[in-house]
């Protein structure tokens, strides 16, 4: 049964063109992925979908069966429900339902009345059949499974990631027929990546998902919508199928192109030389020819980042000691009892999201007082810092204006070179920043770091929003750097080829692996 059909989606902004006359379908068992560079499209269409974004052109029809479920990052909730109050609305209409059960139950039992019996069983069927006496159990499974703690407190005292673990929580509670979820795995650590990997391959249902984790996507994907090119072309394949099928296309593809735009030269250079001579009719057949033909539109030439960090010099042979830290606010998160980050040693720090790894990073920045012992930093240290969270002073400001005005001894011109180096291209670094997509203000954020010489880079969560190509230019430069590096990161497949020492935040402890 098709839940979605896409019929001839058009959709262009002030740059460029997203989509043009794209089609496709999602039937009710299709496990969908979206993928694209940054900047393609992927949260556009995912707002077109639900009726957030209009289409230049086109048509979105859902099945009026469907029900769709939206992981909304910046959903109004009630900050004073605890965990379990907010993951229990999931079941609302369940509990309605036994609410008018208990009543019929309490009328029969005053007046005898058989049909309330008989239709106080039917809504205790019905809510056996749809699982109602298993709430607690599947609400506490999807808890553990994300790596949600104490469902007992508020979600006022949630950190932003774990807020957004606990919407996701609840929206695989409620079940919908088709889930739509972007970058789901951006607060999930690797084990709990893994249970959502296993939930979502045992999920009946179908589900539309943007990632930019490759190996989460292999492991999920039934079908993939590719963005590219001004279109959404629809592969019937997993993840790695589909990534060969693609580059076949593209070469016969560019294939085409090449041999179509040899016959217009040798055509036109015909036509020139012959247009006045005895050949004037064939000439003329040919320029006919010409303008009648469907000519192929130009390949698009990808602008790849390549991040490369300015190192300063350093004599000492250790960038940072930490002697029994304890971090956090009211409460201690982290305790690091000894720690020693050598001269071009480069250290990787995982852990489940709000467990204290950007607190620590925090407060061995002075952004944070720590709640005891100290970290000192080498002299000659120079810190290259890049923040999980994407902030600027001004966001009408262009990635232009923005390092412009930072780095004011460098004309517009040689900015707009630094950016593109970073894989931003002209267009994209005219545009307010408040236009750009993540992955785009992220590039903006490395590139500014990329202009800036240092010799310990302290990176938290760097990958997020970043497409694949752009994730492994970004680990090349980190490989390349030959300064000290310390890295919060829960994407395996990014870190391990950078880290020299890989450590894990669990239960306030600090352990090697």
């Amino acid at each position: 049964m098709e839940l979605l059909q896409v019929k001839d989606l058009t959709y262009a902004v002030p740059d460029k063109q997203l989509y043009e006359n794209s089609s496709f379908t999602l039937r009710s068992n299709e496990h969908m992925g979206i993928v694209g560079k940054n900047g393609a499209g992927k949260s556009t269409l995912l707002k077109m979908l639900l009726g957030d974004v209009l289409p230049d052109e086109g048509v979105i029809t859902w099945n009026p069966a469907a029900t769709l479920g939206y992981l909304d990052q910046y959903i109004d909730m009630d900050q004073s429900l605890t965990i379990n109050e907010f993951l229990t609305l999931a079941y609302q209409e369940l509990f309605n339902t036994e609410k008018e059960m208990l009543k019929l139950y309490e009328k029969y039992g005053e007046s005898g009345d058989d049909q309330l019996l008989t239709r106080a069983a039917t809504y205790q069927e019905q809510l056996e059949i749809k699982g109602f006496y298993q709430v607690e159990n599947d609400i506490n499974k999807a808890i553990t499974g994300l790596g949600i703690n104490d469902a007992d407190q508020t979600l006022s005292s949630l950190s932003r990631g774990d807020q957004i673990k606990v919407i996701l929580a609840k929206l695989l509670l409620e079940k919908p027929s088709v889930l739509i979820l972007d970058e789901p795995t951006n607060y999930l650590d690797q084990e709990h990546i893994e249970w959502l990997t296993d939930y979502l391959n045992a999920f009946e249902n179908a589900f539309i998902i943007v990632s930019h984790d490759t190996n989460f996507l292999s492991n999920i994907a039934t079908c993939i919508c590719d963005i590219d090119f001004g279109s959404i072309k629809k592969y019937h394949s997993n993840y790695t199928d589909f990534l060969k099928q693609k580059a076949h296309l593209s070469e016969a593809y560019q294939s085409q192109f090449d041999a179509q735009q040899r016959k217009i030269k040798e055509t036109e250079a015909f036509i020139q030389k012959n247009i006045a001579g005895i050949k004037t009719k064939m000439a003329q057949g040919r320029r006919k020819h010409l303008e009648k033909m469907d000519r192929l539109k130009e390949p698009e030439k990808k602008i790849k980042s390549n991040f490369s960090f300015k190192l300063m010099p350093q004599s000492s042979p250790n960038v940072m000691t930490i002697d029994e830290l304890t971090v956090g606010y009211k409460e201690s998160l982290i305790t690091v009892r000894d720690l020693q980050i050598k001269k071009g040693e480069k250290i990787v720090i995982t852990g489940a999201d709000g467990i204290g790894k950007s607190t620590l990073v925090k407060t061995l920045l002075s952004a944070i007082p720590a709640i005891s012992g100290k970290a000192q930093f080498s002299p000659q240290v120079v810190i290259g810092y890049h923040s999980q969270e994407i902030e600027w002073e001004n966001t009408e400001w262009t990635p232009i204006e923005a390092l412009a005005n930072k780095y004011t001894k460098l004309t517009y011109e040689d900015v707009r070179r630094e950016l593109a180096k970073c894989g931003l291209k002209r267009e994209i670094a005219s545009k307010n920043l408040y236009m750009l997509s993540g992955g785009e203000q992220s590039k903006v954020k490395l590139c500014d770091l990329t202009m800036q010489p240092s010799n310990f880079l302290i990176l938290d969560e760097p990958t997020n929003h970043l497409d694949v190509d752009s994730r492994k230019a970004l680990q090349d430069a980190l490989k390349a750097f030959r300064g000290s590096v310390l890295l919060i990161s829960n994407d395996e497949e990014f870190y391990l080829p950078v880290a020299d020492h890989v450590y894990t935040v669990a239960d306030k402890h600090f352990i090697r692996q």
